[in-house]
C-alpha cells in the first residue's frame, strides 16, 4: 500500500463524506438529516479523520496482522492433515448424515 493508494481511498471516501453532509442539509426529515449526519461521522472516524499517513499506517497494520493469520494457518494445516490420517487409519473417521428438508 503505497501513500498514492491511501490518498485515493481517501478523496473517495472524502467525496462520500460530503455528499452525506450535503444530503443531510436538504434532508425532508430530522430523523434522515440525523442519520446521515452520523454517517459522516462514523466515516470519519473509521478513517482517522481522513488523514493519510495515519490511515496508511493503520491499513497497513490491519493488513500485516492478517498475513501473519493466514501464515499461521498454513503453516497449522499440514499438522491437521496428518492428525486425520492417523486418525482415519485408527479408527476411521466419523461419518454424520445430513439430512436437510428440502422447503
Amino acid at each position: 500500500m503505497t501513500s498514492d493508494d491511501a490518498r485515493e481511498i481517501l478523496d473517495k471516501i472524502a467525496g462520500l463524506y460530503q455528499r452525506a453532509i450535503e444530503a443531510a442539509e436538504t434532508a425532508r426529515t430530522p430523523a434522515r438529516a440525523n442519520a446521515l449526519r452520523q454517517f459522516a461521522v462514523s466515516l470519519e472516524k473509521a478513517f482517522y479523520g481522513f488523514e493519510p499517513d495515519f490511515f496508511q499506517q493503520n491499513l497497513l497494520r490491519i493488513v500485516d496482522d492478517v498475513v501473519q493469520v493466514i501464515k499461521g494457518s498454513i503453516q497449522l494445516w499440514p499438522t491437521l492433515v496428518e492428525i486425520a490420517y492417523f486418525e482415519k487409519r485408527r479408527n476411521g473417521l466419523p461419518k454424520t448424515r445430513v439430512c436437510n428438508q428440502k422447503k
